[in-house]
């Protein structure tokens, strides 16, 4: 079973490094007792560099650089981010980088695994849930949903339209006229 977990995650990270991911993704955040808050939004993704467009702004990781740009003020803040920061950004790359830090186990069934993931010291994080379709004709993993659990709050993600491509793209922003906030 953990030989074939590790292939399965091995199997979408590597993917991930060698293709251009795009999806459509719906963020549900549900608080204890509390109505459920949902965005919606889409990511490029080909390694840790992706572009992610939601709650209004379009944010930009190129390797070495955020960029987070706002519409409404036409305002371009570029940053250094902490690996915290890129994980919160991104929960694909959160997922892998929490892979070596938990116990994990995998459930599969048909051509879905369902993967979770416990910490094995205290962190914010009590628990990760990534659940991957195996797509045979293409033998391509394609992450469908994780869910995060922090005390009394799920987020959940679902990815909608997930496709591979050679395609490279370039993950520099720089939209004419904006107001650049440069704080690297």
């Amino acid at each position: 079973m953990k030989i074939l977990l590790l292939t399965v995650l091995q199997s979408l990270f590597a993917l991930l490094g060698q293709k251009t991911m795009t999806t459509d993704f719906t963020i549900t955040v549900q608080e204890y007792a509390t109505q459920p808050i949902t965005y919606t939004g889409s990511l490029t993704m080909h390694g840790e560099q992706f572009m992610l467009e939601a709650f209004g702004t379009l944010a930009s990781y190129d390797g070495t650089t955020l960029y987070m740009y706002n519409e409404d003020a036409n305002e371009l803040t570029l940053s250094t981010p902490t690996r915290d920061e890129l994980y919160q950004a991104n929960p694909l790359l959160f997922a892998q980088a929490m892979a070596e830090a938990c116990e994990v186990t995998e459930k599969t069934e048909h051509n879905q695994t369902t993967i979770t993931f416990i910490p094995k010291e205290r962190v914010a994080i009590d628990l990760i849930t990534m659940k991957v379709k195996h797509v045979t004709k293409s033998d391509e993993y394609q992450p469908t949903m994780i869910t995060l659990k922090e005390g009394q709050r799920t987020t959940k993600v679902l990815f909608r339209n997930l496709k591979y491509s050679d395609e490279l793209r370039d993950y520099v922003l720089q939209p004419q006229g904006a107001y650049i906030n440069d704080v690297r």
